[in-house]
């Protein structure tokens, strides 16, 4: 009873108890939640960032969490809002691409300029030899000349593993293989340890390689107690590289403690280290002894070039001024200029059409003094109509009568002298023949005639001449056609009239020599059309003329007709579509 009695009060204090706890928290605490509610915000900001902090160092799991989500929300929020993530971004990117575009350039201008300046001087040839020589680039070679030391490269190696956590280099020759460069100093250092150790020492003090040095560069190594840093060097290097060093080491031990004592081989946690290794790539020129560098030898070469171009202008100008004298060629009478071009550098090449009877080629040249080997001549001979090559020709057959004269009045020629008749025939026949003389007899009526003319009427050789004349006669007549046409015109049938009387009185003369003679009809035409049909309205021309002249009472038996089909003309089209006659005779017996 006693018992029952004693548990009886601890029910009671726990019943109030709880009364208590409802009055102070109220029913299932909702007066504390609604108070944690209200105040929440301030409680966890004041805490927010120390406990993710803590959360992450202990498993890492914020991390994990909040990337995907902020990586989401920026995704959607730049696919929602592109255009002003665009106007935010602009002016930083726009900023950083300037800068690093200017880096690079300013990097290369210097860069190229070393390398120019040094290459094209004695020293840069100096240079070139011994880099050969040493068996690296020239560019490479120039460096360790130009810069009075330079830190290439910066390697993080752990102490206890010799394993690489981090390297950074100046970018501007090939790196090395950082993993072989820490292994390799690790096996040296281990080496040094192990051969130079004194036997015995209760210390174990540790032997280590400090200083590496060669002919192209220097290591330099800084120990600590969790890692170390080497450094490649080429250059004379100072004081101030090695107290950096070890600034950085220091530096790199204070802030990466935790994770060089916890290291197990994966660098990772150390890729943030090399802005701490990037202090120590340090560069410093070397003071440039002369005022100024002259690299002759580069403006030796841009004075022959300009030497050069001069050369070759000058050549050029006179090639210029050869071809504009030679050009005048062209007014030469009797000599017509086709082509003109240069042929080298000192001789021109020129294509002619020249009349047999015109001055030569040479003989203008010489006299114009005009170098002849300066000057190749492709000549083809040509009939030239030229007035005064015309005249030229005219007084070199009156040349050949001493007796007579010719002067010039209104481009017509009047002759005086004397002459036998048959020297006046021979020489009417021969200016009869004459092409663009368009002679007339009556341009000899001023000519006083010589011995008996009774005596001049049975000679052979006047009666020769007066035949040779009325060739020369007939066969300056042409019969012309229109296009395409074979039909004979007014003034064709007139010309035919006067042939046929022409023709026979050939005969009769000829008869008299015991000749015989014959009427070659020639029929051609122009180049429009073609080959076979040019050919028969050749052949129809010539027939056509043929016939005629034998209805006007020429013996078809001294007639012959043939048709020389197209005939190309460069002058004119015109003067192809024609009919010539030309008089053949022979001894009759």
């Amino acid at each position: 009873m006693a018992h029952s009695n004693k548990q009886q009060p601890n029910q009671s204090d726990t019943e109030q108890m709880r009364q208590i706890r409802e009055l102070v928290l109220g029913k299932d605490g909702q007066q504390v939640k609604q108070t944690l509610k209200e105040n929440a915000r301030e409680m966890v900001g004041e805490v927010f960032s120390e406990a993710l902090n803590d959360r992450e160092k202990q498993d890492g799991s914020v991390n994990k969490v909040l990337v995907p989500l902020v990586e989401k929300s920026v995704e959607q929020s730049i696919a929602n809002n592109s255009e002003q993530f665009v106007g935010y971004l602009y002016p930083l990117v726009g900023s950083l691409v300037r800068k690093s575009v200017t880096a690079f350039i300013t990097e290369l201008l210097e860069k190229t300029n070393t390398l120019i300046e040094n290459s094209l001087t004695i020293k840069g040839l100096k240079w070139r030899f011994k880099a050969k020589q040493a068996g690296v680039t020239f560019s490479q070679y120039a460096a360790s000349q130009t810069f009075a030391f330079r830190v290439e490269q910066v390697f993080l190696i752990h102490r206890e593993t010799g394993l690489l956590l981090n390297s950074v280099s100046l970018g501007l020759e090939l790196e090395a293989d950082a993993d072989m460069v820490s292994s390799m100093l690790t096996a040296i250092n281990d080496f040094v340890s192990d051969s130079f150790t004194a036997s015995g020492d209760t210390d174990n003090y540790e032997q280590n390689i400090d200083l590496v040095r060669t002919n192209d560069f220097t290591l330099l190594l800084k120990k600590g107690p969790k890692a170390s840093v080497v450094a490649t060097i080429t250059g004379n290097m100072p004081q101030g590289v090695a107290n950096q060093l070890q600034k950085t080491l220091e530096e790199i031990h204070k802030l990466y403690d935790k994770e060089l004592a916890n290291f197990d081989g994966d660098p990772v946690p150390f890729d943030n280290s090399q802005h701490q290794l990037r202090d120590c790539l340090m560069v410093e020129l070397k003071p440039d002894k002369s005022a100024k560098k002259h690299p002759w030898m580069a403006w030796s070469l841009v004075l022959l070039l300009f030497i050069g171009c001069g050369f070759l202008l000058i050549k050029r100008w006179h090639s210029h001024e050869l071809m504009n004298q030679v050009s005048l060629i062209d007014n030469a009478p009797g000599i017509l200029l086709t082509d003109i071009d240069t042929l080298g550098l000192e001789k021109i090449q020129i294509k002619v059409l020249r009349d047999p009877a015109a001055q030569t080629i040479q003989d203008w040249l010489k006299q114009q003094l005009i170098d002849n080997s300066r000057v190749i001549v492709k000549e083809r001979a040509y009939l030239s109509l030229d007035p005064s090559l015309i005249k030229h020709k005219a007084k070199q057959i009156v040349a050949r009568y001493p007796s007579v004269t010719v002067n010039w009045v209104d481009n017509l020629p009047k002759f005086n002298g004397k002459l036998t008749h048959l020297n006046k025939l021979l020489l009417q026949g021969e200016l009869a023949k004459l092409i663009g003389l368009n002679f007339q007899p009556t341009w000899l009526d001023d000519l006083i005639i010589e011995g008996a003319d009774n005596k001049a009427a049975n000679d052979p050789e006047l009666i020769r001449a007066i035949l040779d004349l009325n060739i020369a006669k007939i066969e300056r007549v042409s019969i012309a056609f229109e296009l395409g046409q074979s039909d004979l015109s007014e003034q064709a049938l007139e010309k035919l009239i006067e042939i046929k009387q022409q023709f026979n009185n050939l005969i009769e003369v000829a008869e008299r020599q015991e000749l015989s003679i014959g009427l070659i009809i020639m029929g051609a035409s122009d180049t429009v059309g073609t080959a076979s049909f040019n050919k028969i309205l050749s052949q129809k021309r010539a027939d056509n003329v043929k016939l005629k002249l034998q209805g006007l009472g020429v013996a078809p038996s001294r007639l012959n007709a043939i048709g020389l089909g197209a005939i190309e003309l460069k002058t004119t089209k015109e003067g192809a579509r024609k009919v010539l006659f030309n008089v053949v005779y022979f001894d009759g017996a």
